[in-house]
């Protein structure tokens, strides 16, 4: 394939580990994605498959966490329900405002554990809560920074699979 910007020259292809902060989370690297690029002009195009199985995958693992949700996990977890802030909103009841303190980066307010909780059922719409007191135990809501946390993602025949435990 020949580049789309110059038109000049063949894309070289190679596979490679690439940060995938274009997701809002900025603790994920993909393992070995096709890469190809322009030698003449340094155009440079990233094959990612399945966005959407990938984008569920890192809802589940979000959703999964130990540790309180930063304002930019809720952001993605929002996205991922398809739901802009006034639908957030809406459906956690809470007037717009807060989901904008929720999700700020500068002066961000905790989200409550309730509806912390709530967010993480919703997402993951696939099992219901049976017994909200036994969910509120297992869930553990000490405070987790995320410069210490990693999360690394490999795309094979199988699809998208975490590559630790996240």
């Amino acid at each position: 394939m020949t580049c789309p910007d110059c038109r000049q020259e063949e894309l070289v292809q190679s596979r490679e580990n690439i940060r995938y902060t274009e997701s809002g989370l900025p603790y994920v690297t993909l393992n070995n994605i096709l890469v190809e690029r322009c030698p003449a002009c340094g155009n440079t195009l990233v094959n990612i498959p399945k966005m959407e199985q990938l984008h569920r995958l890192l809802a589940n693992i979000v959703i999964k966490k130990s540790g309180r949700l930063e304002p930019f996990e809720i952001t993605f977890l929002r996205k991922s329900l398809g739901w802009s802030k006034a639908d957030f909103a809406r459906n956690m009841h809470v007037r717009p405002s807060q989901v904008s303190h929720w999700e700020s980066e500068h002066k961000p307010s905790l989200m409550g554990e309730a509806n912390e909780l709530l967010l993480r059922s919703l997402v993951d719409h696939n099992r219901q809560i049976e017994n909200y007191f036994d969910e509120m135990a297992n869930l553990s809501l000490s405070p987790q920074p995320h410069g210490q946390r990693r999360v690394a993602i490999s795309h094979s025949h199988k699809g998208w699979v975490a590559d630790e435990a996240a």
